[in-house]
């Protein structure tokens, strides 16, 4: 027999070697997970009940759909930071590249000019 800690108690199953039903597999897979220490799992199940409050039927159809666009609406706001920043760095690159230019300006200008 395997024991299974579940919310303080304990669930027997058993755990024969002629367990090869692969739906007995999986369920056994399920009930060994540790959701205490597998932190992705915690933050997702928290990010997923700060919208998916209402468990019917209906709402479980849409949570694909639900999930899928508030994913193409963080990857659109992502791109539209990421774009704020890259305008930044050329501006930064155009005046560092206006800054090279007058240094090399002034450089040659002093190469030429007679010594004092």
């Amino acid at each position: 027999m395997t024991e299974v800690e579940m919310n303080g108690g304990t669930a027997s199953l058993s755990a024969s070697p002629q367990t090869s039903n692969p739906l007995s597999r999986k369920l056994n897979k399920i009930l060994e997970t540790r959701l205490d220490n597998d932190k992705e799992m915690l933050e997702a199940l928290k990010s997923l009940s700060s919208f998916f409050t209402e468990n019917s039927l209906r709402s479980r159809r849409n949570l694909r759909g639900d999930i899928e666009r508030r994913s193409l609406s963080i990857n659109e706001e992502f791109v539209a930071i990421f774009k704020n920043v890259k305008e930044e760095l050329e501006s930064i690159n155009e005046d560092v590249q206006a800054m090279s230019n007058c240094c090399e300006d002034m450089t040659s200008r002093l190469k030429v000019s007679p010594l004092v």
